[in-house]
Order: structure tokens, then sequence, then C-alpha cells
């Protein structure tokens, strides 16, 4: 069948799609809205000036909103002038937490409208000067290559053959096909960390060496001081000595940028788009370049100076670094070198996640996925077979066979063999339970008279559920929920189909999916903060149906609130309050939690600076198009930005229009398929 490929037209604003936002996001949040925003409207930003083309008082209020300036602002042929000197361009990111290791977290970032709108310009701009600069070391495998120029659409042959695949595709690759676009930039060679292990020049290396140490910069992205970029594409003297001239620069600029959407910040990038990625990637390169150097010169007084691909080769994914070599005094100088060169710009070694691998050269983790592999086709099997029956006909025989029992002991077994972790090895388990439950729906999906082998079909699926759940609740993380929930939204719309099953085998399926997540909920109740994976969990409830909703008590030992004092345990942030009224709707049973939820979030908006405040600026937007809650309280929300009018609160209003968090029409199982494509790492 003909490939659907599909120019991409508008190739500035595309950059909110892709670059702006980190990975980890509640599946009800997109940028798409706003990206149809700015490209409808024709907003841009030319170094300091907002303009649009339609002559619209409503759209002018709106755009102050979005861009975070007060109403009073003047607007000049539909333009608005940003101050520099009084900081109109610095703003307040929203800061948000997920887990990431054993009673830790890591903090990621959604960056101000404003802030957003200028990377838009700042990529066009600078686009053919990053790929240059992308393109200096010899070590880097994950790097932009080129601009995207094609958005792909799926035709049958492909959308079926999605269905098993479940390597989940990080970046756009350099003369790929994908279904959605991913990245501004194409990307060579390596678009997840994981293919680097199949690919040819991992394998070339075990030939050629005999060891592999392996290596990571402690606390990259907080470590990296913002004028060091400078530093990396000019020089730290000349910089230091000439800092205005330097401002004026791809690197100034890009630092001032930075700067800006962290409120002024020059200790630390922040954490989870892909701009930073890039910034990131600019000043490694040259590290990357400097050791080559210094090793090749010999630099550090050794008798001879060490060859690239003779003596050593290195590979670096983002910050992580792969040394392949034969001599360990070749190592030492390696290590050595970029321990002095890290140095330079206040980076450091993370000694405590150094490995060290010698030949044949294979991780605990290539071996426990091999063993899981075996594990899982010995005890999840589902089958068809067929013999001749007379002359003509075949008589089919159908085959399901689970066992969460033995799975979860051998399980066990084998992350203790290898010495790996719940973490490590459940991205690649769940992908292949997600081929299983969709095997077995493809075979008994087949079968003319379904009766003879519902209770099998039901019991197989009941045992997947009680093995997924318990190697997801070790270990949650958002990209693991992503994949459970892909399972959960599989089974829960084949299971709906009255032609599958009676109600009371549909009713065993989805009661095990109902106490298996409120498992984890209570598990990681009280956490000083709403877990986004969790967030994920409620609305893979909400797809069950009426019947298996939370009651209102449940729900509020959950988020920490006390519905009779109307107390909250730990401040809801914007995530949680937009994931609560996506959950709750207009639902009688949760009237009295809703009527304190409103009183929670006016006293949000009674804080300082919520123009600069991105956490603020979402919120508003997303609560007055939310169908969930009444004019009257949308009112009061906006006249905390001193929009008192009737007439410019109606013209806010009757707009209609979706923003960040997508109310209505929404497609669990479609919106789970587009944020796997944009899986990072």
């Amino acid at each position: 069948m003909k490939r659907n490929r599909k120019l991409i037209k508008i190739k500035k604003e595309r950059v909110v799609l892709s670059d702006v936002l980190p990975f980890e996001l509640p599946v009800t949040f997109s940028n798409r809205h706003f990206y149809k925003f700015l490209a409808t409207n024709h907003i841009r930003v030319n170094r300091n000036i907002i303009s649009w083309d339609k002559n619209d008082p409503q759209l002018e209020l709106i755009i102050k909103l979005i861009f975070g300036f007060d109403k009073t602002k003047k607007v000049i042929n539909r333009k608005l002038k940003i101050d520099f000197q009084d900081g109109e361009f610095k703003t307040i990111p929203f800061r948000y937490k997920i887990s990431h290791k054993d009673k830790d977290f890591r903090e990621l970032v959604i960056i101000h409208p404003k802030n957003q709108l200028a990377m838009i310009e700042f990529y066009e701009k600078y686009k053919e000067i990053i790929l240059y600069y992308c393109r200096l070391s010899p070590f880097s495998i994950r790097k932009p290559y080129k601009v995207a120029k094609y958005t792909y659409h799926n035709d049958k042959v492909h959308i079926k053959r999605l269905a098993y695949d479940h390597e989940h595709k990080s970046a756009e690759e350099y003369d790929k096909e994908y279904e959605n676009l991913k990245t501004f930039f194409t990307y060579k060679d390596i678009s997840n960390v994981y293919k680097f292990y199949e690919s040819y020049k991992y394998h070339r290396c075990e030939k050629k060496y005999n060891k592999l140490f392996k290596f990571d910069i402690s606390k990259c992205f907080d470590s990296i001081y913002s004028h060091s970029l400078s530093w990396a594409l000019l020089n730290k003297e000349i910089v230091k000595d000439n800092l205005k001239c330097s401002n004026s620069t791809f690197g100034g600029n890009f630092d001032l940028l930075m700067q800006n959407l962290n409120y002024g910040e020059t200790n630390g990038i922040i954490i989870g788009p892909e701009f930073s990625r890039i910034f990131a990637e600019l000043i490694l390169q040259k590290i990357d370049l400097n050791v080559m150097h210094y090793l090749r010169d010999n630099l550090d007084n050794h008798a001879h100076g060490l060859k690239f691909k003779t003596d050593y080769e290195i590979f670096r994914y983002v910050d992580d670094f792969f040394v392949f070599y034969n001599d360990d005094k070749t190592k030492e100088r390696i290590m050595n070198a970029y321990r002095f060169h890290l140095m330079e710009y206040k980076l450091y070694i993370n000694d405590s996640k150094s490995a060290l691998f010698e030949k044949p050269i294979i991780t605990g983790l290539t071996i426990a996925k091999q063993k899981l592999a075996d594990l899982l086709n010995e005890n999840f099997t589902f089958e068809v077979s067929s013999k001749k029956k007379g002359t003509e006909e075949e008589e089919k025989k159908y085959s399901f066979y689970a066992s969460s029992n033995k799975l979860i002991t051998r399980f066990k077994t084998i992350i203790k063999e290898t010495n790996t972790t719940y973490k490590d090895i459940l991205n690649y388990t769940l992908a292949c339970i997600d081929r299983k439950v969709f095997k077995l729906i493809k075979i008994y999906s087949s079968i003319e008279n379904k009766k003879e082998y519902e209770l099998k079909a039901v019991k197989s699926m009941l045992e997947l559920l009680d093995f997924i759940f318990f190697i997801y609740s070790v270990s949650p993380r958002v990209n693991t929920t992503i994949k459970l929930c892909l399972i959960l939204s599989k089974i829960t719309k084949f299971t709906k189909l009255k032609c599958n099953f009676n109600m009371d085998n549909r009713h065993l399926v989805f009661k095990k999916i109902y106490d298996e997540i409120s498992l984890v909920l209570w598990k990681n109740k009280n956490s000083g903060y709403t877990q986004v994976e969790t967030l994920y969990l409620l609305i893979a409830l909400k797809e069950l149906g009426k019947e298996y909703r939370l009651n209102q008590s449940v729900l509020c030992k959950y988020f920490d609130v006390n519905i009779d004092t109307g107390v909250f345990g730990y401040d809801l942030n914007y995530f949680s309050i937009t994931v609560l009224l996506f959950y709750i709707e207009d639902k009688k049973r949760y009237l009295d939690f809703k009527i304190i939820l409103k009183e929670r979030i006016k006293s949000k908006f009674e804080k300082n600076n919520k123009l600069k405040t991105t956490e603020l600026t979402l919120l508003l937007l997303d609560l007055i198009s939310c169908p969930y809650l009444d004019d009257a309280f949308k009112r009061q929300l906006l006249v905390f930005y001193d929009i008192t009018e009737i007439s410019e609160q109606n013209g806010i209003l009757n707009r209609k229009e979706l923003w960040f968090t997508k109310w209505i029409d929404f497609d669990f199982c479609k919106e789970l398929d587009a944020k796997k494509s944009q899986e990072v790492y």
C-alpha cells in the first residue's frame, strides 16, 4: 500500500509540539491546541515585539493573558512591545515532581507560553547553527542531524504493524517513516540508548576491543552553568572579559533565553524539554573534542598520543559514555582527560554509576531480557491450531494458558541472578506482555463459538493482570505507567464488547483492574506531592465506566483532603486540579469535594506574580474552557486578572476553545499511542 507522506507546511510553530515540553505529562495535557492558536492567528515574536494578524479585541485580551501582560498594556497595530529592562521576558516556570529512584524524585519543568513563543523564533533563526555545532564531535550518537521535513500518516498495513511494535521511538530518525512528528530535528545515529546495544557499531567494537567502561556525568543538567555555552563555543577567557559583546552571539542568545525561562537562574538548566538536551549537547560536543585532541596530541606527557578508532572508541548518548579499549592504561588516560575537561565546565563524573565489562561484553540487563522472553513464552501461551476434518473442512483448536504465580517467583529470581532491578527490566517486560495481550485478543476474536473458550480467556486475562500489577507496583514510573495503561486500554475496550464476555465475566475483569489500581493509589497516597503516574491510573479507572468510579471518601484520602474541614494535606498543583476535574466531571457523588476544590483553586490565584507564573497561566486558561465549571466561577477567576467588565468576560468565555487540557472527545487509547511515540531516552 502506498505510503502517506505529508510535507510540513507550518515549520516554525511545530517547535511547541515537540521540543518545549517534558515527556512525563498527564495524558490529558498537550500543546496541540496552543499550537493551533499560534498557527491560526499567525502569532510571532521578533526580538521584543509580539505581533498577530487579526484585529479582534477579544483575541487581544487572550493574547495578553496567555503571554503574561497586564490588560492595560498598550497594543499598537496588533503589536505588543516587550520591555527587557522590566524583565517582561523573565518568567516563573511550572515545576513538578515525578518518581525517579526509590524514595527520590526528579523535578521537571514546563516553561511559560511566552518563552515557548520565543523558542519558536530562536529555532527558526539559529537552526542551521545548532546543526553545525552538533556535528563536531565524533563521539556523539544522539545529535540533531537535519530539520524534519515530513510527517507521516498510518495506512491499514501500518496500523497492523504498529500493534506489534513496542520499541518506542524517542526522536525522528533520518530517512525513516513515522506516524507522528516527534522532534523538530531528525536525529542521527541512535534515537534511543537501548538501540545502541543492538547496533552494528556496538557489535563491531565487541570484536575489536576486550573491555567496555560505562560512566555518566553527575547531575548533568543541574550542574550546567548557563554562561558555559558561550565558553564552549567561543573561549572562556574572552567571554569573561567581553561579557556584553558575547550576549549578541548565538551562545549568548541561547544563554539569555535559558535564563529568562528559568526566572533568571544561571546555575543549572531545566530538565525535561528537548531544547535543554540540545543546550547540553552543544557543551558536551566541545568537551568531547577537547578530550580527543588532548589524547591525540600527547598533552598528558605520555610516550605517545592515543588515536581514536585505533587505541579506543568512545560513544556518548547525551551524558552517558561508553568507552571501548584494550589496555587499562588507555582507560585511565581517557578518564583523567574527561575529569580535567569536565571540571572546566563545573561538571563531574558520577563514579557510583560507573561499570566495567570484559569479554564477552554482555550486561546483566541483556541476560535478564533473554531469560524473561523465554519465561513469558513458557507461562503465557495463546495458540491456535488446525487439523483436517474430512476432505475439505478444517477443525480449529484454541489454547489459552497463563500462570502468574510461577511467573512472579521466577521473575524475582531472574532479577536477583542477573543483578538487575525492577526499574531496569520493567519497560521490556511490559512491552512483551502487551504483545501477549494483543495475541490473546486476536485469537479469541477469531473464534466463532466463544462460549466454549470464554472462561479460559477470562482466566488468562486475570492472570496477566495479576502479573503486570505485581511488577508495576514495585517501581511505578511515568513511562511504565503509559505502557501499563496501553495494556489496560486494550483489555478494557475488548472486554466492553458484549459479544466477547458475559456480564459476570466482564465484571471479573473490570473488578480486578479496579482493585489493583485502588491498591496502587492507596500505596502512593500522602507522598507530599501528587505523582503524575498515578493520575494516569485515575483516567484508566474512568474508562471502566460509572460502576467502577472511586467513591468520594477514597478520592479524598488519595489527595489528602479532609472533606469536613476542607483542609488539604498538601498543595494541589495544576496537573492534580485538571485531572481531578476531568475525573469527577459533574457527577453528583463528588459535589462536596468539588465545592472545596473550587475554593482551593481560588486561593491559588491570590498569589503575586500571576502574569509571570506559568502554572497559574496554564491553569486559568484550562479552567475557563472547562465544561465542568460554571460561568460564575470562571468570572471570579478573571476578576483576579482585573477583567471585571461583563463584555470582556463574555468575549473570553464565549470563545469555547480548548487550551492545554483535552476536556472533550477524549480517546484514552489514541492519546496513549500519541504519547508513546514521543518517549525520550
